[in-house]
């Protein structure tokens, strides 16, 4: 039956009043009318049929034959009685014609059901069955103008008649106006509380104004007014709604996975009863298991959203599009963005989602840029959230509020855009913005963390510090601003903190992914560290390094002790062929490093075996930093490891000490300047300067092209010596880095390079040559725990006036655990 039936209720008692009681049989004819009255309408039903057929001129019986057969829903039927009255209908009892103007309203035959309304108006006037009939049937046809009048009308002509009330909430609804139709229910059950026409009324108001839970608990302290459909809905809605309140941001993350608790729980105990109703609740089962998906993702268990998706799709059902954004967030989560791009899109696309506020509209578009990022598609997130700005107007205006409120929800596009510009390597681009937006709004604690975030991904920790501690000053418990203070502590080498920051976020929510990173960073920075490097040329006879010159170093360093000690030790190799012979050095070393805010030391002592017995070494190091952009730094070595091969094996050992300068802007540009001297147990001395700068060119979303420089000069006290020593010499050596990301997924990335380098070396006594160089590399990282790296050079340089040619194979390893 289409037409609409939701108060069938308001006649319901009126029409049990009015049935007849007289039959051929009165002690049979009561007892079947009573049993239709009970629900049980065929017996009375068959009695009546072949009744009236044997006895078409009693009109009393035809009357009844209308009254149950309307009560069975058998409309056409009570309707085809009806039209065998002929022109004696104009006499039918209050009771019979009220049937029949139902039933032609429930056949959506408007006219007919509003003239037999009226008709009845006008001969019962006290009979508020048909003013109300006429009401829902102009409801019903569209007629909502005349509806609305009309109902008014009877609640004005009686304000205290709880029908009318019911009459006028009954317009309201089909003007889609539930805060208004709830007003008019509330009206009525005030009016006759113990009316159950009016409370169910009331229950029903509360379910459509978006109030589940109140109309469960009058649901359930009244059981008979719904029947069992009408309650599982209502059940659907009240743990629907719990679970669209779990996703709404709360001052504690606690509350908000509470009530994805209460949502979880109300599910398990819905589902299985469901279940167990077999094909009767199969849609409410179904439903329940599509919002069962907003809980789970509120709750974060992100692969448990992932496998009922996953299971009512292989049991084909279709998701409707409010829910795929759940989905989509779950695969994002899960690492898996481009299920999670697919989804988005559909989300974005779909026809209901004009439809969405502004926040949900945003907060897909949003997800749809991270998956598409993520997958590598950087020019279509950029389109795709160029189209989401566009789509939110700066300004916003409110009714009887005289100046426009700026709109958040174009600001939260916007800083995605920018965020998504640093993803992509437009490091410089997204900071000007988001240094200028935060000058705009500068109490929004998002931009703020935001820009604190870029700050320190461009190598400007302290900068990002100041940011966040404005930031906390107007929001000291955010979690952003926490979990992003406890990177930048980690970047500062501030352990206490950052291991606080860590602890503290998790507690609160231990599913956030920035959180978890946060985590993750400092579980890495607590492992034990191996760093593994080696070297092996191909083609050689460098004076320097010897011909078929090979060597390697390993070094372990122990977890964290204290959160600023470490204690490491390792040892390495090196040799190569002179005209003397071959030469063989052998090293352990152990020793301590510190590391603190601004300053790492490290304390090294060692064993050095080239071939005149085991020599002690001793070395010191350290860096300090002066800001974001001044280090400061040197060495002092005893038995220094960069003396060359081949004076050690003349038994030429050398101490050295050396300091350094290096400004650097950000991890585009830097430069660096550095002086060293070395005394040689020979009596010669070396002095070395050397400067060296690295320049941006050109930077893409997966490439990045480096200038480097390096100048440098040295000279020596001593020339006869059984090592390449040149009185003085300078190198000018520019070279062109290409750096290219082949593969990236998250933590995961395999990365090439290609070096180009032409230059200059000059050394006195022997003129001026050129330099060239080229190199290949490629390097593998996985899961910050594990990277390694290899990369070929090929060199052509002359020594002594001698051009050399070298090919060298480079390898470096580091592993955390």
């Amino acid at each position: 039956m289409n037409t609409p039936r939701r108060y069938y209720w308001v006649f319901a008692a009126m029409l049990l009043a009015s049935a007849p009681s007289m039959a051929a049989s009165p002690k049979s004819y009561d007892t079947l009318i009573n049993e239709a009255r009970a629900g049980n309408y065929e017996p009375a039903l068959a009695m009546l049929r072949e009744y009236t057929q044997q006895h078409p001129s009693d009109r009393r019986a035809a009357y009844d034959h209308i009254i149950v057969a309307q009560w069975a829903g058998k409309n056409d039927e009570a309707l085809n009685v009806y039209e065998t009255l002929g022109p004696s209908s104009a006499q039918m009892p209050p009771a019979a014609l009220s049937a029949v103007a139902r039933a032609s309203r429930d056949t959506r035959r408007w006219t007919q059901a509003l003239a037999l309304y009226r008709q009845g108006r006008q001969r019962f006037p006290q009979d508020s069955t048909f003013a109300l009939g006429e009401v829902m049937v102009l409801a019903d046809s569209g007629e909502t103008d005349q509806a609305m009048a009309t109902a008014q009308s009877l609640v004005d002509a009686e304000p205290a008649n709880p029908a009318y009330r019911l009459a006028l909430q009954y317009v309201y609804e089909s003007t889609h106006s539930p805060y208004d139709a709830l007003h008019e229910a509330d009206r009525a059950i005030t009016l006759a509380p113990k009316n159950t026409s009016a409370m169910r009324g009331y229950i029903l108001a509360l379910q459509r104004a978006g109030l589940p839970e109140p109309a469960l608990r009058l649901a359930q302290s009244h059981p008979a007014l719904l029947n069992a459909a009408e309650l599982r809905r209502l059940q659907g809605d009240y743990a629907a709604e719990l679970a669209r309140l779990a996703d709404i941001p709360t001052r504690q993350e606690a509350e908000r996975f509470a009530i994805a608790d209460r949502a979880l729980a109300q599910y398990d105990k819905l589902i299985p009863a469901w279940q167990a109703l077999g094909p009767d609740a199969h849609d409410d089962l179904v439903r329940a298991r599509i919002d069962r998906l907003r809980a789970l993702s509120a709750r974060m268990r992100m692969k448990d959203v992932v496998s009922e998706y996953e299971a009512l799709r292989a049991q084909g059902v279709e998701i409707p599009d409010y829910a795929l954004s759940d989905v989509a967030t779950a695969y994002l989560y899960l690492r898996q963005p481009e299920a999670a791009r697919d989804l988005y899109q559909r989300a974005v696309d779909s026809p209901a989602n004009k439809n969405n506020s502004a926040n949900k509209q945003v907060t897909d578009e949003t997800g749809l840029f991270y998956s598409l990022m993520e997958s590598g598609s950087y020019d279509d997130a950029n389109r795709q959230m160029q189209a989401a700005q566009a789509r939110q107007s700066t300004w916003l205006y409110f009714k009887g509020q005289p100046e426009p409120e700026p709109n958040e929800q174009k600001l939260a596009a916007e800083q995605t855009a920018i965020l998504g510009r640093y993803d992509a390597n437009d490091t410089e681009g997204a900071q000007q913005r988001l240094a200028r937006l935060v000058t705009l709004a500068p109490a929004n604690i998002g931009l703020r963390t935001s820009l604190a975030a870029v700050d320190r991904g461009r190598d400007q920790p302290r900068q990002a510090e100041r940011e966040l501690k404005m930031a906390e000053t107007l929001a000291p418990r955010n979690l952003g601003v926490e979990s992003e203070q406890g990177f930048t502590a980690l970047s500062l080498q501030e352990w206490r903190q950052a291991e606080q920051l860590s602890r503290d976020t998790l507690a609160r929510n231990p599913q956030d992914p920035g959180i978890r990173r946060l985590a993750r960073e400092w579980e890495v920075h607590n492992k034990a560290e191996l760093r593994v490097s080696g070297y092996r040329d191909v083609a050689s006879n460098s004076p320097v390094a010897g011909n078929g010159d090979f060597g390697f170093d390993t070094v372990l360093y122990s977890a964290p002790i204290d959160y600023n000690w470490r204690v490491f030790g390792g040892g390495g190799y090196a040799s190569g062929n002179f005209d003397e012979g071959r030469a063989n050095y052998r090293w352990l070393r152990t020793g301590v490093e510190w590391r603190g805010r601004d300053l790492t030391v490290e304390a090294e002592a060692s064993t050095n075996n080239y071939g005149h017995g085991i020599k002690p070494g001793v070395r010191l190091t350290g860096t300090y930093d002066l800001n974001d952009h001044w280090q400061i730094g040197g060495s002092a070595e005893i038995l220094a490891r960069a003396t060359p091969l081949r004076a050690l094996m003349n038994d030429i050992s050398s101490n050295s000490v050396s300091v350094f300068a290096r400004w650097r802007e950000n991890e585009q540009r830097e430069w660096k300047i550095a002086l060293a001297t070395s005394h040689f147990t020979d009596g010669n001395n070396r002095y070395e300067l050397d400067i060296s700068g690295r320049e941006r060119l050109y930077t893409a979303p997966r490439v990045k092209l480096d200038l480097e420089m390096n100048v440098s000069t040295s000279g020596n006290s001593k020339q006869d010596t059984p090592y390449f020593n040149p009185r003085s010499d300078l190198t000018v050596l520019p070279t062109l880095n290409l750096t290219h990301v082949l593969y990236q997924h998250y933590d995961t990335e395999l990365e090439q390079k290609l070096m180009l380098g032409a230059g200059t070396y000059t050394q006195k006594g022997f003129g001026t040559g050129a330099i060239g160089s080229i190199g290949y590399g490629l390097t593998y990282r996985s899961n910050k725990v594990f990277e390694i790296g290899a990369s070929v050079t090929a060199i052509s340089r002359p020594y002594d006036g001698v051009r050399e040619r070298d090919i060298q194979f480079v390898l470096n390893m580091t592993y955390r655990f």
